[in-house]
């Protein structure tokens, strides 16, 4: 009877302990499930950099965009007999420069200004205006510095007296608006229209 029992209790051991096993296994199965299905953590990206808007150079003088006016008329008829408006000209900027063939100080910026007209080309229209002075003597001024911009004279004074040039020379810059960017009543000294010219065509 007792050896009955023994056998009896030693197989109601190793049932326990078969079951126990499984038990382990299945729960281990189950802890380790979520550490395999876990999410990721996001990559850290750095923030888009901020772009700073860059400010243009404003040449001394040039009237802020606000306060430009509009440029007074301009109707005369150059050497060559061709009619000159201002108005025509609107979309690109324009270059008055009021001279005499005569003047020394026009004579000595001439080349100056001639040399912005060039670099331009047509991207700037330029004119020269005279209040004194003849067809023969503006032509022979003209070839003398190889002026590439239409000259022309107004006897009458009207052109000068609008545009309010007490003497000469007088250099106007006028924008795409037909408003008065910058004026310079004297003597142009070399390199002090080009960055003028630059910043209202770059505008």
């Amino acid at each position: 009877m007792r050896h009955r029992f023994a056998v009896f209790a030693g197989l109601a051991a190793i049932v326990l302990a078969a079951a126990g096993c499984a038990g382990h296994a299945a729960s281990g199965a189950s802890a380790a499930a979520p550490a395999s299905s876990a999410a990721r953590p996001a990559p850290i990206t750095a923030p888009p950099a901020e772009r700073t808007p860059t400010t243009r150079h404003v040449p001394r003088g040039v009237v802020p965009d606000g306060r430009r006016r509009p440029a007074p008329e301009l109707r005369v008829t150059d050497f060559d007999g061709r009619y000159l408006d201002l108005a025509a000209w609107r979309g690109r900027p324009v270059v008055v420069n009021f001279f005499e063939s005569w003047c020394v100080v026009c004579r000595a910026e001439q080349d100056a200004v001639t040399a912005v007209a060039r670099r331009f080309g047509r991207q700037v229209q330029f004119v020269g205006v005279s209040n004194h002075d003849t067809v023969s003597e503006g032509r022979k001024y003209q070839r003398q510095f190889e002026i590439p911009y239409p000259l022309a004279n107004d006897a009458s004074g009207h052109t000068w007296a609008v545009w309010r040039v007490p003497y000469q020379p007088v250099t106007v810059v006028v924008d795409r608006q037909g408003r008065v960017a910058w004026r310079f009543d004297g003597g142009l000294e070399p390199g002090q229209l080009d960055p003028v010219v630059e910043y209202v065509v770059g505008a």
